[in-house]
């Protein structure tokens, strides 16, 4: 299906990042392991486990000067991601690797763009820098993927001329490889003051014409007017009857809709008044019964406090009826029994303890 299909000129870089990369530490007693965190992973207490996280990074490039008339300047946006094999190679920079890895790279990154950039035809001056840019993208995706090490490069590239008013200022300074630059900007200079009286010469004469155009609807407009102007005289009378009418029958709709307006409010005031006194109706019965609901609840709880008022003394009662018998019971026990009596008269032949049986 695809065989035909030419192939890319300028193909993108795959980065290949992953969002849950991270890598485990195994350290037990002398013993070091390294390894990628397998989908079922059960940490243990010798585990460490690390993120390599997804960076940005951006990096100046040192601007690239063609004479006194251009400067082309530069800015990598780099966004990396370590992989585990350069974990495992740099496992005493595990817990910032990101630092690490701009520390080491910044300058080596630097050099291999700057050097590409410099590459640069002089005399390219167009403003669409997408080939370098390419280039230099791969450059730095490269480099870094060979220190295994992620990535995808962002290169841009900006042309910063001379003003172009003040080009000859700079005619006596300007170096025999930089002429084209020179040529190049005299060029553009002298297109754009064509296009600029192109452009002054197209309005002026738009303006011309669109001014005789004016002129001539003038002419036809004072033409029209002196014609209506005629007819205007002849339907003034007729006219002002019609406004007159117009105007009474305007007179009776503002007054008929103000009688309208004023009855629809009288209503809705009557409305509204009928509505407040069904809700304060509404709201005394509601607050009656709940008066109402409250006294009969009040009453339930005072007869129940009665009701438990009784009890409680019921039971005194009883506690004091009870006291009172075995207050009785230890009183005639005293005196069957008296302290210091002769232990002759406990005999069961005594005619005074025969006498009362039923009072033991």
């Amino acid at each position: 299906m695809f065989e035909n299909t030419p192939p890319d000129p300028n193909p993108r870089w795959e980065a290949g990042f992953e969002g849950e990369r991270r890598v485990v530490v195994s350290v037990l007693g002398p013993y070091r392991r390294v390894f990628p965190r397998p989908k079922r992973f059960v940490r243990r207490f010798y585990h460490r486990v690390y993120e390599l996280k997804i960076e940005d990074w951006r990096i100046p490039l040192e601007p690239l000067k063609l004479g006194a008339l251009c400067t082309i300047e530069a800015e990598l946006a780099v966004r990396f991601q370590p992989t585990v094999k350069y974990a495992c190679e740099n496992f005493d920079h595990i817990e910032n690797l990101g630092a690490y890895i701009k520390a080491n790279y910044r300058t080596l990154l630097q050099d291999a763009a700057e050097t590409e950039l410099r590459r640069l035809d002089k005399t390219e001056l167009d403003d669409n820098h997408a080939r370098m840019e390419h280039r230099i993208e791969d450059v730095v995706n490269e480099l870094l993927a060979v220190h295994n090490i992620q990535c995808r490069t962002r290169c841009t590239i900006r042309t910063v001329f001379a003003d172009l008013e003040n080009i000859e200022t700079h005619a006596d300074a300007i170096d025999c490889k930089h002429n084209g630059i020179y040529l190049e900007l005299i060029r553009r200079r002298r297109q754009l003051s064509e296009s600029l009286a192109r452009e002054h010469y197209d309005r002026e004469t738009n303006e011309r014409k669109l001014r005789l155009e004016h002129e001539e609807r003038m002419l036809e407009l004072m033409r029209r007017e002196a014609e209506l102007r005629e007819a205007l005289r002849s339907q003034e009378a007729e006219h002002d009857r019609a406004e007159l009418n117009a105007e009474e029958a305007r007179a009776a709709e503002r007054y008929d809709a103000e009688v309208r307006l004023c009855e629809a409010r009288i209503r809705h005031e009557s409305l509204l008044k009928q509505m407040e006194l069904e809700a304060e109706l509404t709201e005394k019965t509601r607050r009656t019964k709940a008066f109402d609901d409250i006294e009969n609840q009040l009453k339930r709880e005072i007869e129940l406090l009665a009701l438990e008022r009784q009890r409680l003394l019921l039971e005194e009662e009883i506690r004091e009826v009870k006291v009172a018998k075995a207050k009785g019971w230890i009183i005639n026990a005293k005196r069957r029994f008296p302290l210091g009596e002769n232990q002759k008269s406990l005999n069961p032949q005594d005619p005074g303890v025969a006498q009362n049986p039923g009072n033991e």
